[in-house]
């Protein structure tokens, strides 16, 4: 089973946002955004596989990332 992390921007810089909740805090990059959802999900969620996307200027959302158990990251698109 994926499981969907939505990287989007906020008054406070960037949070994640997984299963419709947002992060507790905001975080000044996108990329420091990306590593708190990554952090997260590795305590709470035990999924084989991980999407991470990030909102761009026009709403769209880009897949940046995926994660898979037990393999590392591999950047899709910056």
């Amino acid at each position: 089973m994926q499981k969907y992390c939505d990287i989007i921007p906020d008054a406070t810089g960037w949070i994640y946002v997984i299963d419709g909740v947002q992060s507790a805090s905001g975080y000044h990059t996108c990329e420091l955004a990306m590593r708190a959802a990554e952090v997260h999900l590795s305590k709470n969620d035990r999924l084989k596989s991980k999407i991470f996307r990030r909102q761009s200027s026009n709403g769209e959302m880009v897949v940046v990332s995926a994660e898979r158990s037990g393999i590392s990251r591999h950047m899709l698109n910056s």
